[in-house]
């Protein structure tokens, strides 16, 4: 837990940026609709009862279950990743806090959107393309930034390495209960 405590305020804060926006709009601006930037960018807000991007596409990732599911894996995969990491570097790069920080968020933010909301309440749009909300915008901020220490850093740690360090870790938490 000490290895996650500098994450606490950073993803707190975010988390709460996201969903008071989203109680905002639900309250005041629910019928609203604008361009933000002409042709680029609009306002437009829509509770995505879909629970997921690919629950517009396919019905099993609609299912609250399986989303529910897939947002603790993911959450599961940043924390093991970062316990990785942590045992293989004495610093943590200010890149790789940025991951931590925005991809926890997201991922909270989108447990949050399920349980209580029902769905996403997505407000940005980019007209013809897809709507989003600011918890996308924290999940493509870690996903760029992985993809590219991914690239850079590519023959540093494996996914054979990262699998094995997760069973042994949790061999040595079954150990120790």
């Amino acid at each position: 837990m000490k290895k996650f405590k500098p994450f606490i305020i950073p993803v707190s804060l975010l988390v709460l940026i996201d969903q008071t926006v989203k109680i905002v709009i639900s309250k005041v601006f629910m019928k609203c609709e604008f361009d933000i930037i002409p042709k680029m960018l609009r306002f437009n807000p829509e509770l995505n009862t879909h629970l997921s991007y690919g629950g517009n596409f396919f019905k099993l990732l609609s299912n609250p279950f399986v989303t529910i599911l897939l947002n603790i894996l993911a959450l599961f995969l940043f924390l093991s990743g970062y316990m990785l990491y942590q045992a293989k570097r004495v610093h943590t790069s200010f890149l790789v806090k940025m991951i931590m920080i925005c991809g926890i968020a997201g991922c909270l933010c989108s447990l949050i959107d399920k349980l209580f909301w029902g769905g996403s309440l997505d407000f940005l749009q980019i007209p013809t393309l897809f709507i989003f909300d600011l918890k996308d915008c924290y999940l493509t901020v870690a996903e760029v930034i992985f993809v590219v220490i991914g690239i850079l850093h590519s023959r540093e740690i494996s996914v054979k390495e990262y699998l094995h360090f997760c069973c042994n870790k949790f061999n040595e938490e079954k150990n120790e209960i």
